[in-house]
């Protein structure tokens, strides 16, 4: 009984300002602008206390239309919204736009003093709110039902201040905000699928009404979705302040491209040359509006873009309609689809300026017009772009016929230039290929001097500059000299294989092959090596299975084998075997130098021939990474192959050479 009593002294002594809104499970989600009170902050500098002595003083205004529109002013405006919880639910204020630019929220609480939240679309987001394309205050019910709630907004926007209020609890929220998402996402995507569409028409038929309409459809889509239905949220806040503060030159962009597009459209310096100064009379305004509209002047730039809007599209109509007149057939598809945003344009600015209330209805539905109206213009596109096609094919049948010869002519020099082009290309890439192989090998032929032959030379440099002072005794130069030895023997073969390999950069080298025994050769082979076989402790054993001559160059397969033989003793362990064996099949003798190696060496390297850095043997010899690339093109000279495979433990080098006939 003293709830009800409670209740009616609210709504009787409340009626004044505002009424009391009852918050149950009846309650609709729909713009409640008759339930609240509002006051006009001409200074814009009131602070909440003031306002709220304002309002015990009756000064708030009770609203009478289902949606507040307080129109284009710089003044702040206090909205005053009272509810009654009568339900345990969580309920929420939905402010239902995107676009004001600044937003204070005032809920009391169990304290008694007020909770501040400040939003809005140009500044400040609060961290208690989610970004979104409208804005979701939480509701307090610190009394429990007993007691009337009241809430205040401070609403200020330098455009036209339109409040769409709601009041909905958690299931019918979720319930509004989906049916208006699907209506928004049928809009968005016919405007996308629109733009893509007429752009790619475009593209195909370089006919530039279609890029003009294009960039009509992408500037009205910036406009529409990004500002007036606030998802510029979606790119991150800084897009959402920017398109938010300069929303006009959007439209300004949008409009210049629709004004072109009509004037392209209707053919107009044809059928209507005298118009030409109202198309270019339209687009320097617009062009200003733009102007105006990057200096920051918001405010300027919403009143000239709602009188021009109305402007624009009744003469552009205006104009398709005397074009009609004049016989441009085209212009009949143009002036129905320019109708609906002539209409759509008409309908929104004379609710903005308060002429017909604004209603919810006005709100959701006013870019459905430009979408109907982008939807007919397509239309009237591809039946123009028939009709242009026909009279080019009636007209200039011959010179069609002619062109599409040409074109086959081009298409087929064109492909005898792909492939002029793809053969050089591939020859300039091998050309590339060998300068980069010949730049490593004078790189590591400049390092192999400069270390390799060096080094030696300078110790050989000491030891006689030290016999030359005295400094040494026999017994001494005679224990440097054989220590010496194999430096001198490294040495030696280092420098066949630089001459060797100079010779084969420079193209100089001959094959002269000749008639010899392989036997014959390894055996004297051996005498050289000896020494070093000794040194290691390495036994050699030597198996001829083919005793018949080769017919190669003696001093390429002399040099192959030496390198061969000099390979095996550097990577033989101390103490271990080195396995030369000569066997022939068919017409081809084949020589296999084998020696067990530490580690596991990398046969895939060896054998494409990607070896060729320095390598230490096992008693620390070094190599320069050339003989085993001169061991393969010397044998590929002579007409045979080199192989490198592993057994077990062991390395085997083979390659074979051409019978002598």
């Amino acid at each position: 009984m003293r709830l009800s009593l409670l209740l009616f002294l609210c709504l009787f002594f409340g009626r004044a300002s505002s009424q009391v809104i009852l918050i149950d499970q009846q309650l609709p989600y729909k713009s409640l602008g008759q339930s609240v009170s509002y006051f006009k902050d001409d200074s814009a500098r009131l602070n909440l206390s003031e306002v709220i002595h304002l309002d015990q003083q009756r000064k708030f205004t009770r609203s009478d239309v289902p949606l507040l529109n307080f129109g284009n002013s710089g003044a702040a405006w206090w909205v005053k919204i009272s509810y009654l919880y009568r339900l345990t639910d969580r309920a929420h204020l939905v402010l239902d736009i995107a676009t004001i630019d600044s937003i204070d929220f005032f809920s009391k609480t169990s304290t008694g003093r007020y909770h501040h939240l400040h939003t809005g679309s140009v500044g400040y987001q609060s961290p208690e709110l989610t970004s979104s394309n409208n804005y979701i205050f939480n509701l307090n019910d610190d009394s429990h039902g007993a007691a009337v709630q009241t809430v205040y907004l401070r609403l200020r926007s330098n455009n036209i201040l339109i409040v769409p209020l709601k009041i909905a609890i958690s299931d019918t929220l979720i319930t509004g905000l989906n049916t208006k998402e699907r209506l928004e996402a049928i809009y968005t995507g016919i405007l996308i699928a629109l733009f893509f569409f007429n752009f790619f028409v475009f593209i195909s038929s370089r006919d530039r009404t279609y890029f003009y309409y294009s960039l009509y459809i992408l500037a009205l889509f910036f406009y529409v979705v990004f500002y007036v239905k606030g998802y510029g949220y979606l790119f991150g806040h800084s897009f959402r302040q920017f398109i938010n503060a300069y929303p006009h030159i959007f439209l300004g962009v949008g409009t210049i491209a629709g004004i072109i597009f009509s004037s392209s459209f209707l053919n107009l310096k044809v059928v209507l040359p005298q118009s030409g100064r109202f198309i270019q009379a339209l687009i320097a305004i617009w062009l200003s509006i733009i102007l105006i509209g990057v200096l920051g002047f918001k405010s300027l730039g919403c009143s000239l873009a709602q009188l021009f809007s109305a402007i624009s599209t009744i003469t552009l109509w205006f104009l398709g309609l005397i074009a009609y007149s004049k016989g441009y057939k085209p212009a009949l598809y143009y002036l129905v689809a320019w109708a609906f945003v002539s209409l759509a344009t008409m309908w929104l600015v004379l609710n903005l300026v308060n002429v017909f209330p604004y209603s919810e209805l006005t709100f959701h539905l006013a870019p459905l017009g430009f979408v109907f109206e982008l939807l007919l213009l397509s239309l009237a596109m591809g039946d123009r772009l028939k009709d242009l096609k026909k009279g080019r094919q009636e007209i200039h049948s011959d010179k069609l016929k002619m062109q599409e010869e040409n074109l086959y002519l081009i298409s087929t020099q064109n492909e005898r230039l792909e492939k002029v082009v793809d053969s050089r290309t591939k020859a300039l890439k091998k050309i590339v290929q060998s300068l980069e192989a010949a730049n490593a090998d004078k790189n590591r032929l400049f390092s192999i001097i400069a270390h390799d032959l060096r080094s030696p030379f300078n110790s050989l440099i000491s030891l006689l500059s030290l016999n030359d002072m005295d400094l040494l005794t026999f017994e001494d130069v005679k224990m440097l000299l054989n220590d010496s030895r194999r430096n001198i023997d490294n040495i030696h073969n280092t420098l066949n294989n630089l001459l060797y390999w100079a010779q084969s950069q420079m193209q100089g080298i001959t094959t002269a092959p000749s008639r010899f025994n392989m036997r014959v050769l390894i055996d004297d082979l051996f005498l050289v090596y000896q020494p070093l076989l000794t040194r290691k402790n390495i036994k050699i054993e030597f198996i001829v299975d083919e005793d018949d001559d080769v017919y190669a160059d003696l001093n390429q397969i002399n040099l192959v084998m030496r390198n061969l033989i000099d390979n095996a003793i550097k990577f033989t362990p101390h103490n271990q075997f080195i396995r030369i064996r000569v066997w022939g099949a068919d017409n081809s003798v084949y020589v296999d130098v084998c020696n067990p190696v530490v580690g596991t060496p990398d046969i895939t390297k060896l054998s494409a021939g990607q070896e060729g850095r320095p390598t230490y043997g096992t008693s620390n010899e070094r190599g320069v990474g050339l003989g085993l690339h001169l061991c393969r093109d010397f044998v590929e000279r002579n007409n045979g192959t080199l192989r490198v495979s592993k057994v077990d433990n062991c390395v085997v080098l083979r390659f074979c050479l051409p019978k002598a006939g």
